[in-house]
């Protein structure tokens, strides 16, 4: 890719992007606005699903987490107080939603894309952004990428790559189920506020997800939470072995993984749990005669909680599933019991009868 032919992708995707300051109609646009960068086709389509976008949300007690420094991984969010399974810990309008794709020129289909070139352009595009944002949110954004201690930015690079580096390290990904979209774009980051802080765990406490109504980042706890517990989110895929999330977390400027989970002793265990767990065959489990079926499920529930990975989707599923195993094999149980039951009774009262029954009076019927 030549000069000319990078200035001309870096005007395409200025031209096809729509840059819009979405602020909180209920609050001043200076405190909790969004910049979005995408096609403005998305934003038309969530002003029609929604009225009044984006609504108005709920903001959670202050206080609830405290950045602070850690001991391995620069800034990190801890909780001030407990939190049950379920609750939000985190809610907030984030400073940025923009694409995950924003690098890649529609135009340069079948030729090769120079990622040297394409990150500084990609580098100068992000500055354009950052010059967007209000007032308020000048110094917040950038400032992310200077609290980063694993591998810090140098004054060099700085000026080229910082908000390239705050969009690859501080961002989570949205799915198609956390986003409505209906242009180019398949995928957008979301760089949130304080959620950013909130290190990578292989054994996370809590989830993300992306409210497109309010236009909210919010993190969930997947399990209960310790006044001055780190929290902990994922960055990966956890269901796979140690040197292999390491690997995965290499973009994010996390080599290796200081973790609780990956600083376990007993780690060629905890890769055979995982892979058990991966591998799990649900469908074949549910398959299997109740009792088994059971034995089968408590048997992944057991690897999931050993594992701390109570997030997963087959973990609820497991759960479910074994209600209504356990239903079953005690229906049966219940059943057999309550017919023995009734058979004893029922033996119970012919034997009474019985007992009570004399044959004289039909002996003394006048049959004639």
């Amino acid at each position: 890719m030549n000069v000319h032919s990078t200035n001309a992708w870096k005007d395409a995707v200025l031209d096809r992007m729509k840059f819009t300051n979405i602020p909180d109609a209920y609050q001043a646009p200076a405190h909790d606005t969004v910049l979005f960068v995408g096609e403005e086709i998305v934003l038309n389509t969530l002003r029609r699903k929604y009225a009044e976008f984006p609504q108005k949300y709920s903001p959670l007690r202050k206080n609830l987490v405290v950045v602070r420094r850690t001991a391995s991984m620069g800034l990190g969010a801890f909780a001030k107080r407990r939190f049950k399974v379920g609750d939000t810990v985190v809610r907030e309008r984030p400073f940025l939603i923009a694409p995950v794709d924003i690098q890649n020129d529609p135009s340069l289909v079948g030729r090769k894309f120079n990622p040297v070139i394409g990150s500084r352009f990609l580098g100068e595009i992000l500055k354009s952004v950052e010059r967007r944002f209000l007032p308020s949110n000048r110094t917040g954004f950038p400032d992310l990428s200077t609290d980063y201690s694993l591998n810090p930015i140098t004054d060099i690079s700085k000026d080229i790559f910082q908000s390239l580096y705050v969009l690859s390290c501080n961002s989570f990904k949205l799915s198609e189920q956390d986003v409505a979209l209906c242009g180019v774009y398949k995928d957008y980051r979301v760089v949130p506020r304080v959620a950013s802080r909130i290190n990578h765990g292989c054994a996370p406490n809590v989830v993300y997800h992306f409210d497109e109504a309010t236009f909210t980042f919010n993190m969930v706890a997947t399990r209960d939470i310790k006044a001055g517990e780190e929290i902990l989110t994922m960055y990966c895929g956890l269901e796979v072995p140690k040197a292999e999330r390491h690997r995965n977390l290499l973009p994010y400027g996390i080599d290796p993984c200081r973790c609780r989970a990956c600083g376990t002793t007993n780690q060629i265990y905890s890769d055979r749990r995982r892979k058990s767990i991966r591998s799990f065959d649900m469908i074949g489990a549910k398959n299997l005669p109740p009792r088994d079926a059971l034995k089968e499920l408590a048997r992944l529930v057991n690897l999931i909680e050993k594992e701390k990975l109570h997030f997963l989707d087959s973990y609820a599923v497991a759960l479910h599933w074994m209600a209504y195993f356990w239903g079953k094999v005690n229906q049966k149980a219940i059943s057999q019991k309550k017919l023995r039951r009734q058979k004893f009774t029922l033996i119970s009262k012919e034997r009474h009868i019985l007992n009570g029954f004399s044959i004289e009076p039909l002996l003394q019927i006048d049959h004639s």
